[in-house]
């Protein structure tokens, strides 16, 4: 799942790099593309910069992430990786060239390898940016899946007392993420509550609202009855997951 897809619709490129007339309209069309999530034609016209402008970074950045959003070829998938990789070498002060790339990782679970450019680009982000923030969400979610738990803790809280951001039910899915793994199974279930009463339909907060119930907090009825719910938001049925869902369910029932 995509979970961090509204980063890329709402960035606002500034095509600072568009000098040509005509390099500016092609720019500002992909972008629109973007913003509606037309992937496949945002790439389209993010290869005609290119096409004149190979270094043009707003292009290079847009291009790439259409990719991500668009392939599913593993080569084209590490192609993007490492386009993204090379944008930080050739534009290091630019802090969309290190979030694009500490996106990319996160998205392909490299989270890890992702928590440096997302520093840096936590850093080099103006302080009135609307990205800090969802900087902030990206690294505490590479914070609690590497345990790092202190740091995740300082990271995250802020996020909470702040509008929009407590709006967010991806803040509240890595809130209840580090709950568990301070082993603390009431608290998790209430940041996923939380994020479902903002979200009803998503799948992690569901899913991982099901396993506390299931493995942290011996609760095999409201295991049972959130996996249920789970399995109702899963748009295919029959698939591998929601077979061991039904399987689970079932185990539960016996209980």
């Amino acid at each position: 799942m995509r979970i961090f897809v509204a980063i890329l619709v709402l960035f606002g490129l500034l095509m600072t790099g568009c000098s040509r007339m005509d390099l500016s309209q092609e720019m500002h069309t992909a972008v629109e593309f973007a913003k509606h999530q037309q992937y496949a034609e945002a790439k389209i016209y993010a290869q005609r910069c290119l096409d004149y402008a190979p270094d043009l970074l707003d292009a290079v950045l847009l291009y790439n992430y259409c990719v991500l959003m668009t392939e599913t070829r593993e080569s084209a998938q590490k192609q993007a990786l490492y386009n993204f990789s090379k944008a930080t070498k050739t534009h290091p002060e630019r802090y969309d060239a290190w979030l694009f790339y500490g996106w990319a990782l996160v998205d392909n679970r490299q989270y890890r390898d992702a928590i440096e450019p997302l520093e840096t680009a936590f850093k080099l982000a103006p302080q009135k940016s609307p990205h800090r923030a969802r900087i902030q969400l990206l690294l505490g979610q590479c914070y609690v899946n590497t345990n790092l738990q202190a740091e995740a803790l300082r990271i995250l809280q802020p996020l909470q007392g702040k509008s929009p951001y407590r709006s967010w039910p991806e803040l509240y899915n890595c809130l209840g993420l580090l709950a568990r793994r301070r082993q603390d199974a009431r608290v998790a279930i209430s940041f996923f509550q939380r994020g479902l009463q903002l979200a009803p339909g998503n799948e992690a907060l569901l899913q991982n609202l099901a396993v506390t119930y299931d493995l942290d907090a011996n609760d095999p009825t409201n295991a049972r009855k959130t996996y249920i719910k789970l399995l109702a938001q899963k748009k295919v049925a029959g698939t591998e997951e929601s077979l061991r869902i039904q399987r689970r369910i079932r185990r539960l029932s016996k209980r």
